[in-house]
């Protein structure tokens, strides 16, 4: 596929993410593959602010990229806090001559594989509500068109995700639907970690389990989530769908 297609269908994906219906854990999730996918980022980290006014990460696209956000976060210095508290790009060329700057997290984000790196503000009508990081496994970073287009997704994506209840955005409700984003991403959390008990599963078949299921019954992930957790959608159910294997189509018999 080529990169206009890309760009082209990422646009495409979160315009439809405008929608009342929006699901925000999955909108989020998106804005991660498409900076991958398009700018050769090797992992993509996205915090958003909370309540209190410290960052949480609400999608990460390894494991190793979800380390290195924690440990800022524990550290309390890096790009992503610097970019959220500064509302600015943060471009790190070559994390291994960066222990001045971030004397914890480099040589930590270096460990974990990383050698450049750029934390993009994640912004909404003139007020950042998190950051974007995008990390690579080679020294140099990304050049300035990916940059400005992950940018463009990253702001696409945080009016998508304020957006996303039925009732109208007012100014004011920035805040509250982000800290709504982030209690949906605890419950899909929740949901995952039941489901992995209930059926010896790992985190991950356990997540591919639930989205499996929210999909197939046309529904939203944070809202099949909800259900398990309340316990108004018993764990065998979601469990059972995912075990059924997929049935060949019919073909007529040959005469």
């Amino acid at each position: 596929m080529g990169r206009e297609q890309q760009l082209a269908e990422a646009l495409v994906g979160l315009a439809d993410s405008l929608a009342d219906d929006i699901d925000p854990v999955v909108l989020v999730e998106r804005l991660a593959r498409n900076c991958v996918d398009i700018t050769g980022a090797d992992a993509v980290g996205i915090m958003v602010v909370s309540g209190r006014g410290d960052l949480r990460t609400l999608a990460v696209t390894e494991v190793d990229a979800e380390a290195l956000e924690f440990f800022q976060l524990q550290a309390d210095e890096g790009p992503c806090l610097e970019s959220f508290r500064e509302g600015r790009r943060i471009d790190v060329s070559d994390l291994e001559h960066s222990g001045d700057r971030w004397p914890q997290v480099a040589p930590f984000a270096v460990r974990c594989g990383y050698h450049s790196l750029h934390a993009l503000p994640l912004r909404v009508h003139r007020q950042t509500v998190g950051a974007v990081n995008l990390l690579l496994r080679r020294p140099g970073g990304l050049p300035p068109l990916d940059l400005e287009l992950s940018q463009a997704l990253a702001d696409v994506t945080a009016v998508a995700l304020v957006n996303w209840r039925p009732e109208r955005l007012r100014p004011a409700d920035v805040s509250n639907r982000v800290q709504a984003a982030l209690a949906a991403k605890a419950t899909v959390d929740m949901a995952t970690g039941m489901l992995a008990e209930a059926g010896e599963l790992s985190l991950a078949d356990a997540r591919a389990a639930l989205r499996g299921y929210a999909d197939g019954h046309r529904g939203r992930l944070v809202d099949t989530a909800r259900a398990l957790v309340q316990r108004a959608l018993p764990p065998d159910a979601v469990l059972a769908t995912a075990a059924e294997p997929e049935t060949e189509p019919e073909t007529e018999p040959e005469t």
